[in-house]
């Protein structure tokens, strides 16, 4: 609809609303460009400030830091000028975030501290967040517990609103790793059953959020390519009544070399959209097991982990392999073989949450990442899957053998949050458990 909204206030909202959108979305670039088009256009002095606030964020989540420096500075700078003072602070609140990504806590609590009073006074409590929440994680890092948690207190105070954002999980974790270190254990669990209720809402309302838009994004395509099907159709009818005129053997053909030409088309891009499917699923799915190869294994569980590490949620690895695979393979035969991972793989699945990556990482062997559990649970579901690949019955197979597994296991507690260490480390306990008799699970001991 922008292209026929001449009004100048109701653009400067919509192209402001459109903008915010893609910022909650990820698309940073598409915000920035509807930025740019928006301070084009010159409005009012306060849609500036709004400009220059989403263009910051935008910088500042899709981590161009340097760009993100000097231009939230310029928009600070306007911004104050024009004491247009809420969108002057919200930029301070992204500069004081990335302050402390840099482990400045010093410069972020002077920053902040230095506008606090106005967001204090503003009583707008997306700001008070905004201050209260970088506020708690510099004063954490600075070791200064007391005020660290009075500020995530302020914060966490407002939570019994349905609405949450980013500080106010940010806070929950805050005041759980306090409660942690001064040993008060009971108020650490409530802390921690709180930031994982707050943070799984979170992360739902966000896949929400983007489901939505692609949900929009994808109805949108399909109406424009009815609509430009509907136009091509009644092109055609015209021609076809000017055809009926002259002669209809002349008619007769041209409907023919269309309707040809549709067909045509039609096969070319069923052709073409079974080939993109079929080389999606060659390019991030092993072509036996369905489950998904090393690559795409390496790229889920890294992006599970990342979210992980910063919300300083445990995870864990399993690497496992079946036992005497290749006598299998020499003495039953490679379908028996293929027979018998296919099993293994539908045996662990049923085991498993919707969060968890299972790959196949190698010939036989396959890795689990299991993003928030914690490693006696990690132990305890390898266990699990290692008595059930003992009790599948190999008849089907058409020939009876005995199939076994060994398991390692390890935890980002003690291998971290990387997944080639990690990979290694579970590797190196399932030798050792291999080297123990095989047919069980090693947690590895560092």
């Amino acid at each position: 609809m922008l292209p026929n909204i001449e009004q100048p206030m109701a653009r400067e909202q919509g192209i402001r609303v459109i903008s915010m959108m893609y910022n909650l979305i990820g698309r940073h670039d598409l915000a920035m460009s509807y930025v740019e088009q928006l301070i084009n256009e010159k409005p009012s002095v306060s849609a500036v400030c709004a400009a220059h606030q989403l263009r910051s964020t935008a910088l500042y989540s899709s981590g161009r830091s340097e760009e993100f420096n000097s231009k939230s500075a310029e928009g600070l700078n306007y911004c104050s000028e024009q004491n247009e003072l809420l969108w002057a602070n919200l930029i301070v609140a992204l500069q004081a975030r990335s302050l402390i990504d840099q482990k400045k806590y010093e410069e972020a609590v002077a920053l902040l501290t230095s506008r606090y009073q106005y967001a204090a006074e503003s009583r707008y409590e997306r700001l008070l967040h905004e201050f209260n929440g970088p506020l708690a994680q510099a004063y954490y890092g600075m070791g200064q517990i007391t005020e660290a948690k009075k500020h995530a207190l302020i914060v966490h105070g407002a939570i019994k609103q349905e609405t949450l954002d980013l500080p106010k999980v940010e806070a929950l974790a805050l005041l759980y790793q306090i409660a942690k270190t001064e040993k008060n254990y009971q108020q650490a669990l409530e802390y921690h059953e709180q930031y994982m209720a707050a943070f799984t809402a979170y992360m739902d309302d966000k896949s929400a959020q983007q489901m939505a838009y692609h949900t929009a994004h994808s109805e949108i395509l399909a109406q424009n390519q009815k609509i430009s099907l509907l136009d091509k159709d009644n092109r055609l009818l015209q021609l076809e009544q000017e055809a009926l005129k002259h002669q209809a053997a002349f008619n007769r053909l041209m409907i023919a070399a269309l309707v040809a030409l549709v067909l045509g088309l039609a096969f070319l891009a069923y052709r073409s959209f079974i080939a993109r499917q079929r080389f999606k699923a060659l390019a991030e799915y092993d072509d036996l097991t369905a489950i998904s190869n090393r690559y795409h294994f390496s790229a889920s569980a890294k992006e599970a982990l990342a979210l992980c590490e910063k919300g300083q949620l445990p995870a864990a690895l399993i690497v496992f392999d079946l036992d005497h695979f290749k006598q299998i393979n020499d003495q039953y035969g490679h379908a028996a073989g293929d027979w018998a991972l296919r099993q293994t793989v539908d045996t662990c699945r049923n085991f498993m949450r919707n969060n968890d990556v299972f790959g196949r990482i190698g010939g036989e062997e396959f890795s689990i990442l299991l993003p928030g559990c914690q490693s006696d649970k990690a132990h305890l579901l390898a266990d699990i899957c290692r008595d059930a690949i003992c009790s599948i019955d190999t008849a089907a197979s058409g020939y009876e053998f005995k199939l076994s597994a060994s398991f390692g296991v390890t935890s980002a507690e003690i291998s971290g949050y990387h997944l080639t260490k990690l990979i290694e480390d579970a590797d190196t306990a399932m030798y050792q458990a291999k080297q123990l008799g095989r047919n069980r699970v090693h947690f590895f001991q560092g």
